[in-house]
């Protein structure tokens, strides 16, 4: 095989995550991300990438892995995958917190996954609000969730390093019991699962695509949520509300509306879907 071949020979998760990672670079390096690196094993994506903060330039680097043994979700709790199972990936962004809402980013990424999802033929995948990725299946079964999205943040004045993971159930895992989601998901319960570097790919390239500062991308978001329309519950670090989830912000918070027709601003919190009680 000449070099030339060899040179747009594309790798798969079959290969070693160094020349997963080295195709990724390559493959994307006209879409403005920095390095690209995928490992066997590691504590979690996320922490790996903020604690590059302060010594290296961390905005739009990427980090994969096969296994992570201290994943973590939203509030704390723990993330669970086997071992090459889930498309475990984290990005970091440098952000100027007078120009833009922080929160922007972790529904980039949920957006670039619905897409890149929709594009490989996943068309059930939506955005349950704020940024978990589920399917739904008929009016009498309740949603599944098929990846979670967390962002997280250092703060050095008006500059932040905020780094958003994801992980997305690619195969089944016998560990999906230990989840707290009453219902969980993967690709290859829906069909033919893409190869993870593949995957990852095309999740990157749509992500590549978005500005985050055009309004078109919450037009973006809301054409893609589940929530909107929908009679749910909200829990707070605070209180518990009850209402129509009537439209989402352009900083990500959402309208709800409750039983009383007034309108309030979530800006985070807790989601359940009452379509079914």
């Amino acid at each position: 095989m000449n070099s030339k071949e060899t040179d747009n020979t594309k790798a798969t998760e079959k290969d070693s995550v160094g020349l997963r990672g080295a195709y990724l670079a390559k493959t994307l390096k006209n879409k403005g991300f920095g390095p690209i690196s995928w490992v066997e094993q590691t504590g979690s994506t996320n922490t790996d990438l903020l604690e590059k903060t302060g010594s290296g330039n961390i905005d739009r680097a990427i980090m994969i892995a096969d296994f992570q043994t201290s994943g973590k979700g939203r509030r704390d709790r723990k993330w669970v995958a086997e071992p090459n199972s889930s498309l475990l990936m984290s990005v970091g962004f440098l952000a100027d917190t007078k120009k833009i809402n922080l929160g922007v980013f972790a529904s980039g990424l949920a957006v670039a996954t619905c897409t890149a999802l929709h594009s490989l033929g996943f068309e059930q995948a939506r955005i349950k609000w704020p940024n978990d990725i589920v399917v739904s299946g008929p009016p009498d079964v309740e949603q599944a969730k098929l990846a979670g999205v967390l962002a997280q943040s250092k703060l050095v004045r008006n500059s932040a390093s905020v780094v958003v993971g994801i992980g997305i159930n690619v195969h089944p895992s016998s560990l999906r019991d230990s989840v707290p989601e009453r219902r969980v998901v993967s690709l290859s319960d829906l069909g033919e699962p893409p190869d993870r570097v593949h995957l990852a790919e095309t999740i990157l390239s749509s992500l590549g695509e978005i500005n985050f500062r055009n309004s078109s991308f919450w037009d973006a978001y809301r054409s893609l949520s589940e929530t909107i329309g929908q009679h749910v519950r909200v829990t707070t670090e605070r209180i518990v509300m009850e209402g129509i989830a009537k439209d989402i912000t352009k900083s990500g918070s959402l309208l709800l509306e409750d039983n009383e027709g007034a309108i309030c601003e979530v800006t985070s919190g807790d989601l359940v879907s009452l379509r079914l009680l």
